[in-house]
């Protein structure tokens, strides 16, 4: 009789916490909703030691290079700002990898996580850099 008592406790139990959990991971699931239209959004980029090289836009932004053939737009997930000042910048990276949300930006002896990368082609990133220059 107990140990029937407890069997039906326990399946009551697992069954609240399975519920529990796929109601919480339905609230918190992230919106991937494309910040920049126009603009293919990556994970991780290909990058072999460090950038070829960078182009701070905002406190939030910055295009980096990871060959001379290969832009990338990298949104930050918080402001850093002395990026714009900035004579030399670190990306860190797992194997030959930096990803999107797991990786961050080097400036200052701070570190700033990457919220999001998007490929760009060289003319895009070219009239984007022109066109965040201060006039």
């Amino acid at each position: 009789m107990k140990s029937s008592i407890i069997r039906r406790i326990a399946a009551l139990a697992v069954a609240v916490t399975l519920t529990a959990g796929s109601a919480a991971s339905f609230a918190t699931a992230p919106k991937e909703v494309d910040a920049k239209p126009g603009f293919e959004r990556v994970d991780s980029i290909l990058m072999m030691t460090r950038p070829h090289s960078w182009q701070a836009i905002d406190d939030d932004t910055v295009i980096v290079w990871a060959t001379p053939f290969d832009p990338y737009l990298v949104e930050l997930k918080f402001a850093a700002h002395d990026l714009k000042w900035a004579q030399a910048i670190g990306i860190t990276q797992m194997g030959k990898r930096v990803y999107a949300r797991f990786d961050s930006v080097k400036v200052g002896g701070f570190s700033y996580p990457i919220d999001s990368i998007y490929k760009l082609t060289r003319e895009e990133a070219r009239n984007y850099a022109r066109d965040s220059r201060p006039s």
